[in-house]
């Protein structure tokens, strides 16, 4: 058991585990008066991007990764959150 403790990605899932918790109960009060609210909905893809970037980074292992790997993974994460917000910001 307490290897299990000692290893980071433990902590890595408790906290995806917290900020997932943390994001349902910010888009929750969108469901009360069904409204476009722009920051409850920005709150939620940053929220989202953070989890990617873990996920990213700790369960594919690309922090073992060369440099090239990383810097590339966090371009094409950052592009896409970035269209899906250009996107967003511009339908409203």
């Amino acid at each position: 058991m307490t290897t299990y403790l000692r290893n980071s990605l433990t902590y890595v899932w408790a906290f995806l585990v917290a900020i997932s918790i943390a994001s349902w109960w910010v888009g929750r009060g969108q469901v009360d008066n069904f409204q476009v609210n722009g920051i409850i909905t920005t709150t939620v893809f940053l929220i989202a991007a953070i989890k990617a970037r873990l996920v990213i980074r700790h369960f594919m292992e690309v922090q073992y990764g060369p440099q090239w790997l990383k810097l590339t993974c966090d371009a094409w994460l950052a592009f896409v959150f970035l269209w899906m917000f250009g996107f967003y910001w511009a339908s409203l």
